[in-house]
């Protein structure tokens, strides 16, 4: 039988989610903006599959507001509708691969990140794009992935978040 949770519990969940997307974000900054990114705080996509809309609310909140703080302007405040794709492309292959889903999130991230990296610094797009996935994707879906597989051993049965 699923649990519905509280719509306080659904605030919650996104505001905690939201709150360590940007403690993360502020604590590795040296590492968490530019062309050579591991952005550490992405592993809190490992959520997405476990806890649904709450948990994107939460990533896209937190990446918004650590993304003003971001050297490469205001373009990266479009940053959150990128990843808004690949969070919904996470969330819906949930029970046929979190790991594609998680995959398809990073490759999607970094598509947007070399693309903006090519507008406002004119580097090489395919050259930035190749060393970027490897470092979006070891805390995005390799690290967001345990996380997940650690939620699902006290959430074994999906949550109904919607």
């Amino acid at each position: 039988m699923l649990r519905k949770p509280s719509r306080a519990f659904k605030i919650a969940l996104a505001a905690i989610i939201a709150a360590v997307y940007v403690a993360m974000v502020l604590l590795l900054q040296p590492i968490s903006y530019g062309p050579l990114q591991f952005r550490l705080a992405t592993i809190v996509a490992g959520a997405t599959p476990v806890f649904g809309a709450p948990a994107i609310a939460g990533f896209l909140i937190g990446q918004f507001i650590s993304n003003t703080m971001s050297p490469l302007g205001p373009i990266d405040l479009l940053s959150p509708l990128a990843a808004a794709i690949g969070l919904t492309c996470t969330y819906y292959l949930r029970k046929k691969s979190v790991m594609l889903g998680l995959t398809i999130l990073s490759v999607i991230l970094a598509l947007w990140v070399a693309t903006m990296l090519m507008i406002v610094f004119g580097v090489p797009w395919l050259i930035t794009f190749s060393y970027l996935v490897p470092g979006i994707w070891a805390p995005t879906a390799l690290l967001g992935y345990i996380l997940y597989k650690v939620l699902r051993r006290y959430y074994p049965e999906e949550v109904e978040t919607t």
